[in-house]
C-alpha cells in the first residue's frame, strides 16, 4: 500500500532541513526551524547585509549619499550667501567711486564757469593767511590724484622735518659738545631754513608739479625737474650734517656721540634718518614722474614755446614789448 506524505507527520520533511544547522548537518528543533540565528545575522550585517557577498553593502552607502547630499546642498547655500554678500559690496564701492567722480566733476565744472566768468575761486591755502587755491580734487584728473597728493604730504614731512632738524641742532648748541664745531652757526641757519626752504620748495618745485598734472604742461614738468633735482641734493646734504651748515645729520650725530652727548646724539639720529628716508622717496617720485613724462610724449622744444607764450601773455611780457616798439618807432604803445 502506498504511503500518505500528508498522515504521517513525524516523517521528516527534505525541505525543511534548517540551512543555519551545524556542520553534521543535524536538523535543529521546530523552534530553531523557524528562526534565523542571531550570530548569522550579525555576521551578515557585518559583511554589509545579506547581499554582501554579491558587491558590498547595500543600504548604508544610501544613508552615507543622502547625508552627503544635505552637506553638499547646505554649502551651496553657503557660499551663495557668500557671493552674494561679495556682489553687494562691489556694487556698493562702485556707487562710491561713482558718486566721488560725480562730486569732483561738479566742482571742477563749477571752477570752470567761474574762470570763464572772471570770477576766480575762493582761495583757501594756506589755510590762516589764504594767498592761493589748492584743491587736489577739484583740479587734477582722477588717475593722477595719488601721485600729485604724495608730493604734498612730502612737502608737509619736509616742514616737519625742518623744524625737527631745528630743535635738534638747539639742543646740540645746549648741551656744548666738545667735538662738534660752530654749533652756533649750525642752529643760526637751520633757523632760516625753516623760511627759505619752506616757501622756495612749495613754489618751486611743489607747485610746478602740482599745475603740471592740472594743466599737462610740459614748461611745468621741466621746471619741477629741475628743482626737485636740487630738492634731493638737499636732502642728501641735511643727511650728511656738515658742522655749522644747518643740519644735524650724520657728522654732527657721529660728534655727539663722542661727546657723551646721549640726548643730542638721539635727536641727531633721528633727524639723519628722517633725512635718509625723505632722500629716498623724493628719487622714487621723481623717477616716476619723468616716466609719466615721457609716457605723455613732452618734448623740450614743446616746454620752450609755452614759456615763450606764457611770458607774451603776462603783464611783464607786454611791458617789455611796448617798450621794444616805441624804443624803434618813437611813439608810446
Amino acid at each position: 500500500m502506498s504511503r500518505n506524505p500528508f498522515a504521517d507527520h513525524n516523517d521528516r520533511d527534505p525541505f525543511a532541513d534548517d540551512p543555519f544547522g551545524d556542520s553534521a548537518g543535524n536538523a535543529g528543533t521546530a523552534g530553531d526551524r523557524d528562526a534565523v540565528p542571531l550570530h548569522s545575522v550579525r555576521r551578515s550585517e557585518d559583511q554589509g547585509g545579506f547581499l554582501g557577498g554579491f558587491g558590498g553593502s547595500s543600504y548604508r552607502p544610501v544613508e552615507a549619499d543622502m547625508d552627503s547630499f544635505g552637506t553638499e546642498d547646505d554649502s551651496m547655500h553657503k557660499a551663495g550667501g557668500y557671493s552674494a554678500g561679495s556682489r553687494e559690496g562691489e556694487l556698493r564701492r562702485r556707487e562710491e567711486e561713482l558718486a566721488a567722480r560725480e562730486r569732483a566733476l561738479q566742482m571742477r565744472e563749477a571752477n570752470v564757469e567761474a574762470m570763464a566768468s572772471g570770477a576766480r575761486p575762493a582761495l583757501n591755502f594756506p589755510p590762516l593767511y589764504p594767498i592761493m587755491y589748492h584743491a587736489i580734487d577739484a583740479e587734477v584728473p582722477l588717475g593722477d590724484r595719488r601721485t600729485v597728493r604724495t608730493f604734498f604730504y612730502l612737502w608737509l614731512a619736509l616742514e616737519a622735518m625742518l623744524v625737527l632738524n631745528s630743535v635738534s641742532c638747539l639742543i646740540v648748541l645746549v648741551s656744548n659738545a666738545a667735538d662738534v664745531s660752530n654749533a652756533g652757526a649750525s642752529f643760526g641757519s637751520s633757523f632760516v631754513y625753516l623760511f627759505t626752504i619752506s616757501a622756495g620748495s612749495f613754489f618751486l618745485w611743489y607747485r610746478p608739479v602740482y599745475n603740471a598734472y592740472m594743466k599737462d604742461s610740459s614748461m611745468f614738468f621741466y621746471l619741477f625737474f629741475v628743482f626737485n633735482g636740487f630738492h634731493i641734493l638737499f636732502d642728501a646734504y641735511m643727511a650728511v650734517g656738515v658742522p655749522g651748515a644747518g643740519s644735524a645729520g650724520m657728522i654732527v650725530m657721529l660728534g655727539c656721540l663722542s661727546s657723551g652727548k646721549k640726548a643730542a646724539a638721539a635727536f641727531c639720529g633721528i633727524s639723519f634718518s628722517l633725512w635718509v628716508l625723505h632722500f629716498a622717496a623724493s628719487l622714487v617720485m621723481y623717477v616716476r614722474v619723468r616716466r609719466h613724462y615721457k609716457q605723455r610724449g613732452h618734448t623740450f622744444s614743446e616746454a620752450k614755446q609755452q614759456a615763450y607764450l606764457g611770458f607774451a601773455q603776462s603783464g611783464a611780457g607786454q611791458a617789455a614789448a611796448g617798450a621794444y616798439i616805441r624804443s624803434n618807432t618813437g611813439t608810446f604803445v
